[in-house]
């Protein structure tokens, strides 16, 4: 409750209209910021792709450093992740699918970090674990044979691996802003409370005189 009243106090007195105003909008968008954490965004997801009437998605985990949480283009830290390549129910779950996952060093070598032979999952789940390691860039390949003398799709998702830290840079930056704000804030206020004061003192002795 102290604590609330402070904040009251602060951004009442301390804060003009326009501080007030910046100040709940950068508290705003510090809490909106997202954390890695990855959900279905519709035909504008870059980690789903459509094939006929079905549609295939790639989901990535990370259970040991948040078991909550789902990402796709990015995962937060180097480790172990599980990958999941999910299909809804229709033709996608009667083809065979193969999973491959490349992974490219800094100068161009490539290697395979991960491969899943072609076989039919009929519950429309293909997942495995592997090793994401920093200094290389990913991409998860995803081979749909759909036979009837069709060219298998080969549907492609880049993945990065970033430090984990990353995601807090800018909610931190903004939280040393507010308190940089309130400072200033405070700073003049104090500054014009003193000077309304000395101005004060002033017109007494004038009037005194």
């Amino acid at each position: 409750m102290k604590v609330e009243l402070a904040w009251k106090f602060v951004l009442t007195h301390l804060l003009s209209p326009e501080l007030c105003s910046a100040f709940f909008v950068m508290v705003s968008v510090a809490m909106a910021v997202p954390s890695w954490a990855h959900r279905d965004r519709g035909p504008d997801d870059p980690c789903r792709r459509q094939i006929g009437v079905s549609l295939l998605h790639i989901t990535l985990y990370q259970p040991q450093f948040n078991p909550d949480e789902e990402y796709c283009e990015e995962v937060p830290r180097a480790g172990k992740a599980v990958v999941v390549v999910d299909v809804t129910p229709g033709e996608l779950r009667q083809v065979p699918i193969a999973v491959e996952v490349v992974a490219t060093d800094a100068s161009g070598h490539r290697r395979t970090a991960l491969s899943l032979p072609a076989q039919m999952y009929e519950r429309g789940v293909v997942d495995s674990t592997m090793i994401f390691e920093e200094g290389y860039d990913y991409v998860a390949q995803v081979v749909v044979d759909v036979g009837g003398g069709q060219t298998p799709h080969t549907l492609s998702f880049p993945i990065q691996v970033e430090a984990w830290y990353t995601a807090m840079i800018k909610p931190a930056l903004m939280v040393i802003g507010l308190l940089a704000l309130t400072a200033i804030s405070v700073i003049r206020y104090r500054m014009n409370a003193q000077q309304e004061k000395s101005f004060s003192r002033v017109n007494v002795r004038r009037v005194t005189d």
